[in-house]
């Protein structure tokens, strides 16, 4: 799994050790986690136990909450979903904010069911279970939750990001790759 935002590039292997680009080699970092996340909003991850954390210095600190993925592409919030496809986001204020224990973390519901989401400058974009398409328009720093509800997309992809200039790219079942 890979991620790339703002310049960096982070990522983890089927061992759960965590690795980040730095010029051409990759550097080992401590820690384990099946999934990382780098944007706006720093450096997040969620260990096999579905354990969120973020990168706040040189140390991952746990966050409060339990998701299966997680997106810091959003311009300074962050969004994801539950290993039942309920999907959540923290607004600019709690993810610029959070830096360890005794940070106030309030996830926020948004309506539908996804497996997989991730967010840019114009939206967040989701497939669900049958690996239908949604966008989220109207998001924002401080709106996280959007406005208007998840919109239905022609297609059907197993997996989509969402890059840091708004493209969207996503892979179907069959393994073929699109951009929008």
């Amino acid at each position: 799994q890979i991620d790339a935002s703002v310049g960096q590039v982070f990522g983890t292997n089927a061992d759960n050790m965590i690795f980040t680009l730095y010029g051409d080699h990759w550097n080992h970092l401590p820690g384990s986690l099946k999934h990382v996340t780098v944007g706006p909003s720093g450096v997040w991850g969620i260990s096999s136990a579905n354990i969120i954390f973020k990168l706040v210095g040189a140390n991952w600190v746990q966050v409060t909450g339990q998701l299966q993925q997680i997106d810091a592409g959003g311009d300074q919030f962050m969004a994801g979903v539950s290993t039942v496809g309920s999907i959540f986001c923290l607004d600019q204020q709690t993810t610029v904010g959070f830096k360890g224990p005794g940070s106030n973390v309030s996830w926020h519901g948004i309506p539908g069911v996804l497996k997989y989401q991730s967010c840019g400058p114009l939206g967040c974009w989701g497939v669900n279970f049958d690996d239908n398409i949604f966008v989220l328009l109207g998001v924002s720093p401080q709106n996280c939750q959007g406005a208007g509800g998840w919109q239905l997309v022609d297609g059907g992809l197993s997996m989509l990001e969402v890059g840091s200039d708004g493209s969207v790219y996503g892979v179907n079942s069959a393994g073929t790759v699109y951009r929008r």
